[in-house]
């Protein structure tokens, strides 16, 4: 390991002096040019899904370096020739609780990318899930930064290890796809620093990955890819970031001169005129030839980190989709369950929903995955030796077929690349009768997907709509007049209002956005042969309006008249549970909360309070009848010390391995010390409060768990 270590410093410093002495011998239009990315129509059409590449000199040994999209797998072309894999989305693999996993999937990711001869991946998404309607939170990890951070740094270590570089975006402060190139995102410094950057710099200290990209938006005032504080000051000079930084794909808005002192190294996907700007900028002093030097190293070293001296054998797509059904099924929430499941083997099903013939794998956008077959929920369950109601199958399948026939993929919009959610089909009462009759359970899956570009709205997708509604309500009250139960299975890019109607079906089953082998994994899942073992990186409210930035985030702007220009982060620290907690307010699912066919029970804590980390061990153990994991979180109630602070936070986790009944894990964590510290704005520092830190262990933030505490120095 040491040896290991010593070698990759050896070539990381050798990169950088080559870096840097190549260079020195370009002259300025080389330079400006080595900055400025290539468009896609600069390129052959056989760069399957590039979406941008670096000018390459190769008098100077200096590579081209190809950019693809992949948050949720290597987006490639449409052509049936490109395929990969489409695995779950972030908010699914968060739900995992499981940073190993984590890595795996950014590792098989990243062998097909390296395997397609992509140098960048263009991921992970590591915003914070500020609020629900988000049009990319499917793309993000949680509304907690310490989740985010470590699903995120392992993801990316994961990619980095087959030699692919990861683009850890949109930093910082995306949060919202409505106006999303030109909203001030207003924010305060303490809420900044606490909440929106942390998952940021864990990604960056932990994992160190090799490029990070900057944001559309303002912060408080300042457009993000021209704020020098916190691209230089923060994320280079306080966090030691050695990468580089490349712009979001920023056509139609771009400060040359801003952007390059502020940090960035890499304008993407460029414009002619930049690079006339940046030898202009030069020439009359405008721009620092320092700045321009810093990125064209910070370039050179990139290629040289991620230069493949072979080309990549295409990947075995095998790999990935074993590597993806395992994730759909660590990642899957279930919610309710009254005695329902797991299944018992065989029997028959009425299969309602369009969503059970027609799964949502992936989101739409440049996360939109086109892979080789979608596993659907109505196949896998016959499969499995289930007999699914043929009248109903019939009637979805071609509804299904004649919808697909109608719609235009639009393939050259970038933005609404992906499926379109077709809308729910109305099943009449008397057609639920029957099926109630003739079969010995009811399985009904309800959809949703978002688009990069564009938020969420309330009506017919946050809340159901009443096609959904009357199908809910109908299918349990005859299925329930017949003694039959009912499952709900979740098939959602984000969370939706649950409470009106979770009571009514037997069981409820949040699968996500699955991935490809969502259907296989959903009824490995239902059938109990794989016990569900995920939980909620994001809190579900009882209602929309519960959330404090429901009333300053833009949804439905014609109607309510937000205002695009900016949006108000009037909540500051008080983001998901932090805010339930604080307020006690009911929710409908807490964060972290997740049942599972076995039970769970903790003891033998162990809490040591050092001067740099307090680290903490608890003792799991399976205290029911079948095979089960469990996700451990330590949340802390830290005093005041002169600041307000949230009733909890979460400040580690783990994951046990499967454990049999009766067996035992010891699962131990770390906090770092500068963890515990809250941003005193008026001091403009870090400030870590003496007395008494209060320690919950548990399942989740609310539920009973261990409770102790140390003292703080």
């Amino acid at each position: 390991m040491k040896k290991d270590l010593i070698l990759c410093i050896i070539v990381f410093c050798a990169a950088c002096i080559t870096a840097g002495a190549q260079t020195d011998r370009m002259s300025l239009e080389e330079k400006a040019k080595c900055v400025v990315g290539w468009k896609r129509e600069f390129f052959p059409d056989t760069n399957k899904g590039v979406c941008a590449r670096t000018v390459p000199f190769p008098e100077y040994g200096i590579p081209t370096i190809a950019l693809a999209d992949g948050t949720s797998g290597l987006r490639l072309s449409r052509r049936e020739s490109d395929r990969s894999t489409a695995f779950p989305a972030n908010i699914a693999l968060a739900s995992s609780w499981d940073t190993a996993l984590s890595r795996e999937v950014g590792a098989a990711a990243g062998y097909e990318a390296r395997g397609y001869n992509i140098n960048v991946l263009l991921a992970p998404g590591v915003n914070i899930m500020r609020n629900p309607l988000c049009g990319r939170n499917f793309e993000y990890f949680s509304e907690d930064p310490v989740i985010t951070g470590k699903m995120g740094a392992a993801y990316v270590a994961g990619v980095q290890s087959n030699g692919v570089a990861t683009s850890v975006k949109h930093f910082s402060c995306n949060n919202q796809e409505t106006n999303r190139s030109h909203v001030n995102t207003m924010v305060s410094e303490r809420a900044l620093r606490e909440i929106y950057l942390r998952g940021f710099e864990i990604c960056v200290k932990e994992s160190s990955p090799w490029t990070v990209m900057t944001s559309y938006n303002d912060l408080n005032g300042v457009p993000m890819q021209e704020n020098w504080r916190v691209i230089s000051g923060i994320l280079r000079n306080e966090w030691g970031f050695d990468g580089l930084c490349m712009t979001d794909w920023s056509i139609s808005k771009h400060n040359t001169a801003a952007q390059l002192h502020a940090g960035n190294d890499l304008y993407m996907p460029g414009c002619d005129d930049q690079v006339e700007d940046i030898i202009k900028g030069v020439n009359d002093g405008t721009i620092d030839i320092e700045d321009l030097n810093r990125a064209c190293r910070n370039v050179v070293k990139l290629g040289q980190r991620c230069y493949f001296t072979t080309p990549g054998q295409a990947p075995d797509l095998n790999l990935g989709a074993a590597v993806s059904r395992k994730a759909a099924c660590e990642s899957a929430v279930l919610l309710e369950n009254r005695g329902m499941l797991p299944l018992p083997a065989g029997g028959s099903a009425a299969v309602f929903g369009v969503r059970s013939y027609d799964l949502v794998a992936t989101g739409n956008g440049s996360a939109y995955v086109t892979c080789a077959h979608i596993s659907q929920i109505n196949e896998a369950l016959k499969e499995a030796g289930t007999a699914v109601d043929a009248k109903l199958e019939d009637l979805y399948k071609k509804y299904v077929s004649f919808a697909r026939a109608d719609f235009d993929y639009n393939e050259k919009s970038d933005i609404s690349i992906g499926k379109p959610l077709l809308p729910e089909l109305e099943i009449s009462r008397k057609l639920v009768e029957a099926a109630a009759e003739s079969n010995d359970y009811a399985l009904i899956t309800l959809g949703r997907t978002s688009n990069e570009g564009e938020d969420r709205v309330l009506e017919g997708d946050y809340y159901l709509n009443d096609t959904e509604k009357n199908l809910i309500k109908d299918v349990c009250e005859l299925f329930h007049a017949k003694g039959k139960k009912v499952v709900v299975v979740l098939n959602i890019c984000g969370i939706i209002e649950m409470q009106s109607w979770k009571d009514m079906p037997d069981a409820i089953l949040n699968a996500w956005l699955p991935g490809q082998e969502g259907g296989a994994a959903i009824c490995d899942l239902l059938s109990g042969r794989k016990n569900p073992c995920g939980k909620l990186a994001v809190s579900i409210p009882v209602d929309y309006f519960d959330l404090p930035s429901a009333y300053d985030f833009p949804y439905d702007q014609p109607k309510q008249g937000r205002n695009r220009d900016f949006t108000e982060y009037k909540e500051g620290i008080y983001v998901g549970y932090r805010y339930f907690c604080t307020k006690d307010l009911k929710l409908s699912y807490p964060f972290g909360y997740g049942l599972s066919y076995t039970t769970f029970d903790y003891s033998g804590l162990r809490v040591k309070a050092g001067s740099s980390k307090v680290s903490v061990s608890v003792t799991v153990t399976n205290s029911g009848s079948v095979a089960g994991k469990e996700a451990v979180g330590v949340y802390v109630s830290a005093p005041a010390g002169g600041l307000d602070k949230p009733a909890w936070e979460l400040k580690a986790f783990a994951k046990t391995g499967e454990l049999q009944p009766g067996e035992s894990e010891t699962v131990r964590m770390e906090i770092p010390a500068s963890w515990l510290a809250s941003y005193d704005e008026a001091a403009a520092t870090w400030k870590r409060a003496r007395g008494k830190y209060k320690l919950r262990i548990g399942p989740d933030v609310t539920s009973p768990a261990i409770v102790s505490g140390f003292n703080g120095k």
